[in-house]
């Protein structure tokens, strides 16, 4: 066998098995090679989500909409919780779809191996490919509810001329993405020992319960006392929140430092989520 004909069988070589695993290489270019396959993953949950349900979809805007008078009625009325002169219902509301939109993100994709197992041990496809469908029906799932928010909004809008549009609505979009992201990395870090050990699913459980108590959801950052402040803006969801109400309702300025500082945590979460979870995927699957 001549050299050329070496070259020419080189060339079609189309998989390398290598013992070593690179820490980067996450295979992020095969998401869109298997683009179709994450749609129909998307098309199946949110179908799935409202079968054998009397009102069907309708839940996407009722769920938050259950919430938001609730909250309106507990800490609204009978706790006379301060919303900085916002409209009760569109403060809580505001923070009720983030909130929600972030637990959700973080639920589905902190149970990826778990909830997955029968797949992962009959087909392979980029395990990745589950925990991005998941992000993107919830995504699916915030677009319907953030309609809710801006027909009350639009109405108190024209009724009572109480609110000023700004080029800062831009920021909503970034806004949606930085949710997703940190929801995404904090998932992927969960998921790889939520599989492994169980009691650690119980755990988190219970971090995301108290974690609305330190989220500005039905509360103002205002009324949180200084020396407290800081660690209160550590949180990424509280400059997003905040961020959201300051675009819309023009309550205080956009704190753009502690915005900064959401995105460099966010990133460096999202990093360690990826990492960690192309590196175990294949063991975790053999714990399962």
């Amino acid at each position: 066998m001549n050299i050329n004909e070496k070259e020419d069988i080189t060339e079609k070589w189309q998989w390398e098995i290598n013992a070593a695993q690179s820490w980067f290489k996450l295979g992020l270019r095969d998401l869109y090679a298997y683009r179709g396959l994450i749609m129909r993953f998307v098309r199946r949950d949110l179908l799935a989500s409202y079968q054998q349900t009397i009102i069907g979809p309708l839940w996407m805007f009722l769920q938050p909409l259950i919430t938001t008078l609730i909250y309106l009625v507990v800490f609204g009325t009978f706790a006379n919780v301060s919303t900085d002169g916002v409209p009760k219902i569109l403060f809580y509301l505001s923070g009720t779809i983030i909130w929600t939109f972030f637990n959700d993100s973080i639920s589905g994709t902190m149970y990826t191996f778990i909830s997955n197992a029968h797949i992962f041990n009959k087909v392979y496809f980029p395990r990745l490919i589950m925990p991005i469908s998941n992000i993107i029906t919830q995504t699916v799932r915030l677009s319907i509810q953030f309609l809710l928010f801006i027909i009350i909004f639009v109405f108190y809008y024209i009724a009572y001329d109480q609110f000023k549009l700004s080029y800062t609505l831009l920021l909503i979009p970034f806004l949606i993405l930085l949710t997703a992201a940190f929801a995404l990395g904090s998932g992927l870090l969960i998921s790889v020992f939520t599989a492994r050990y169980r009691d650690v699913d119980t755990f988190f459980q219970y971090i995301l319960r108290l974690g609305m108590f330190v989220t500005p959801v039905v509360f103002p950052s205002s009324i949180v006392p200084a020396k407290y402040q800081f660690l209160f803006w550590l949180n990424p969801l509280t400059p997003i929140i905040e961020t959201f109400r300051a675009v819309f309702f023009h309550q205080g300025a956009i704190q753009y430092n502690y915005l900064l500082l959401a995105v460099i945590n966010t990133t460096i979460i999202l990093i360690l989520g990826l990492v960690l979870f192309k590196r175990r995927e294949t063991e975790v699957m053999d714990i399962i």
